[in-house]
């Protein structure tokens, strides 16, 4: 069925433009195989970084509550 098409594009149109208008839509066809793996990546990244930033965020509590705590006790004596 798809090389009927690229057939009549080949018979219709100027080679030049044919073959322009051949890439051109592989081109496309490869980005609409891509987007699914793309989005996939993004989506994993992005929870690696919320991860990160969990992972940071509960450090820099953690490194709070010892300064506290060693504040405290540091005072009493």
């Amino acid at each position: 069925m798809m090389e009927w098409y690229i057939e009549q594009i080949f018979k219709q149109l100027p080679f030049g433009v044919a073959i322009a208008m051949v890439i051109f839509m592989a081109i496309l066809f490869i980005f609409w195989l891509l987007l699914p793996l793309w989005v996939l990546f993004v989506l994993w990244n992005t929870g690696k970084i919320k991860d990160e930033i969990r992972k940071v965020s509960d450090l820099l509590e953690k490194r709070q509550a010892d300064e506290k705590g060693k504040s405290v006790t540091g005072s009493k004596d």
